[in-house]
């Protein structure tokens, strides 16, 4: 009896269809090594954003710190009090916000700023503690002359950064 016509379609059919484990593993292989890389570098972009993010906040809430400052020497001299008499407690460091109009009493500098997601502003009183802490240290350079630092600390992925500005204010009648 000869075989069927078909019987060697059906024979080639099924050892000839799919792939061997060996193929399989070589793709599995080349997929792998293809996206490492993209993972890698998209985790790398997520970071850089996050500490981008970071420095821009701190370099604003450093500014503040300075602007608040200027806006308590100018209150002392639309008051005619003698040049940085509200700001002598800041000699050591001091903490101030947005809305200050003198240092902020019982608030240490290493206590962490708030930032109350109904007005958007970083505080101590209300909101979410965040990361960054806040400090402005006056110093006398002369009768008529301070020194204003202003320094923002966090720490992001286990290190600890930092944002300083500094500013000369002068008093403007000495």
């Amino acid at each position: 009896m000869s075989p069927h016509p078909d019987s060697s379609l059906r024979s080639n059919r099924f050892t000839q269809s799919g792939f061997t484990l060996v193929e399989v593993l070589v793709a599995l292989a080349l997929l792998t090594i293809a996206l490492v890389p993209i993972f890698t570098l998209s985790t790398n972009a997520l970071r850089l954003s996050a500490r981008i993010s970071n420095l821009f906040i701190s370099t604003n809430l450093a500014q503040e710190g300075i602007e608040v400052v200027r806006a308590i020497r100018d209150a002392d001299w639309f008051q005619e009090l003698p040049f940085g008499t509200s700001l002598a407690l800041c000699a050591t460091g001091c903490t101030v916000q947005y809305d200050s109009s003198g240092p902020l009493a019982g608030v240490s500098v290493t206590t962490p700023l708030k930032l109350d997601p109904a007005t958007g502003l970083y505080q101590y009183t209300t909101g979410t503690a965040t990361i960054f802490q806040r400090a402005s240290t006056v110093t006398s350079i002369s009768a008529v002359h301070l020194k204003v630092v202003s320094e923002v600390t966090w720490t992001e992925q286990g290190t600890e950064r930092t944002t300083t500005l500094e500013y000369h204010l002068f008093d403007w009648f000495p």
